[in-house]
């Protein structure tokens, strides 16, 4: 049985599983088509463990936790779906996750393949990472600024 709390969060939260596993699905093909097709020195793999598997799941599951209490907090304020933050989680878990299972996956480390400039060498999931992370933040700090801006304008007016 749904509660009068969880429906607001059904779609927007969808969209966050969505994200998840799009980003995943990407990332790990990718890293899969780059190391099977490119030649040598195209790859770096990466041999920098930044925390073992279940300290990524751990780091996850809090930061979709941390989501949820947010959403909870803006529907109780009346603020609305948080689409941003949701995605945001979802690209940030998926990024943190997928180079997690990339350690299992290849034995060299984490493949990185993108050159976005300067020495840096990355793969979808850093971008997902960077992205999801201050993509979500903004995106709930936007949208809680235009429902202020929202109420004290129908404060005004009323």
């Amino acid at each position: 049985m749904r509660t009068r709390l969880s429906r607001p969060l059904d779609r927007a939260a969808g969209a966050g599983l969505a994200a998840f596993l799009f980003i995943v699905f990407v990332d790990l093909g990718t890293k899969a088509y780059a190391d099977l097709t490119t030649h040598d020195g195209f790859v770096v793999f990466n041999h920098t463990r930044s925390g073992d598997l279940p300290q990524r799941v751990g780091m996850s599951l809090l930061a979709v936790l941390v989501m949820y209490g947010i959403a909870l907090g803006a529907q109780r304020l009346r603020i609305g779906r948080l689409w941003g933050g949701w995605i945001g989680v979802g690209l940030l878990t998926g990024g943190v996750l997928s180079n997690g299972v990339s350690y299992l996956i290849w034995n060299g480390g984490v493949p990185d393949f993108i050159r976005p400039g300067g020495d840096f060498i990355w793969n979808v999931a850093d971008f997902a990472i960077g992205v999801g992370l201050t993509g979500g933040i903004l995106a709930i700090a936007a949208t809680a600024t235009i429902a202020f801006a929202r109420e004290r304008l129908a404060a005004r007016t009323a």
